[in-house]
């Protein structure tokens, strides 16, 4: 596989895991503030905030809901927002032409031309939740199509790599920003029953929520929550899963390499390794050293692995 062929596959699925992520945050925070039961979550400043936050936009200087709702979603100007995800996804795909197959490539053109030709106006005003719930329908196609339609092989693993990758960024991401919200919630004394309402949230934002009551069958709350989406490997929207994910596929690339403490291979495994014998106690009373040391690790492992296979 040739390294530019590789570099399309890996950055194709990095971003339509995150236009996924990106879209499911916004969906899940702002819907979900309509039904909040304190002032707090209900204010349209704070849930925007929440939005920007979990977004990397933190230069907004005044925040109105169009406005943010714009930059995050159709902003060709903002590369992180979930129009310029999508954008790349495809060119990306456009330069695998050869490697993906056409039932692939269809439905990746089919997603670009839904989110360029979506109609501004109505998605600013009325059209947010179809929107979101249209970017994670076509991703849950496009998932189907890379599965499906693809031999198993060193550049269909290359796609989830790159996919897994992101989706542990996203997830730590996703976590960061409620952890935020939370924080703000708490400082302004709501109770433990009020705030479990944001713990939901938080699972319904990475569509856990039901896969967290079938497990617990108890009302949400702080050590339950983190526990699950960071350590259960059986959750297809938890840190544990998605390092795993990079683990396995990447195992399928580099097979036969030399297992030396120096290896982007050995570092994946021992990262995965770490998650597996990990339990709430070691990190509950500091989780955001957990997430940015795992994030930088990530990130570190991403960056070694592109100039490995990727660099041309």
């Amino acid at each position: 596989m040739l390294s530019r062929v590789a570099n399309n596959l890996y950055w194709m699925g990095r971003h339509i895991e995150r236009a996924d992520h990106l879209a499911r945050y916004s969906k899940a925070n702002y819907f979900s503030s309509l039904d909040a039961p304190i002032l707090k979550t209900y204010d349209r400043k704070f849930v925007l905030e929440s939005m920007l936050y979990m977004a990397g936009i933190f230069d907004m200087e005044n925040i109105n809901e169009r406005d943010v709702l714009f930059k995050i979603g159709l902003d060709t100007q903002n590369p992180n927002s979930i129009i310029s995800n999508i954008t790349s996804a495809r060119e990306n795909a456009r330069g695998a032409r050869n490697t993906i197959s056409t039932d692939l490539w269809e439905a990746i053109n089919k997603y670009y031309h839904l989110v360029m030709n979506y109609p501004q106006e109505i998605y600013l005003t009325t059209g947010l939740f179809d929107f979101s719930q249209m970017i994670s329908d076509q991703t849950s196609i496009v998932g189907s199509k890379i599965y499906a339609t693809l031999l198993h092989d060193e550049e269909w693993a290359m796609i989830l790599i790159g996919m897994y990758i992101e989706r542990g960024l996203q997830i730590i991401r996703i976590i960061n920003s409620k952890l935020n919200d939370i924080y703000k919630i708490e400082v302004a004394g709501n109770t433990e029953t009020e705030l479990s309402f944001e713990w939901s949230n938080l699972l319904r934002c990475l569509e856990s929520f039901d896969m967290n009551r079938k497990f617990y069958r108890s009302i949400p709350n702080r050590e339950q929550v983190l526990e699950f989406l960071v350590l259960n490997a059986a959750c297809p929207r938890s840190i544990a899963y998605a390092l795993n994910g990079v683990r396995r596929y990447e195992e399928k690339i580099s097979r036969n390499e030399n297992q030396d403490g120096n290896t982007t291979s050995f570092k994946i495994r021992k990262l995965a390794e770490q998650y597996k014998y990990l339990s709430y106690d070691e990190f509950k009373d500091d989780i955001y050293k957990l997430l940015n040391s795992t994030q930088n690790k990530l990130m570190e492992i991403g960056s070694e692995f592109e100039k490995k296979y990727l660099s041309f």
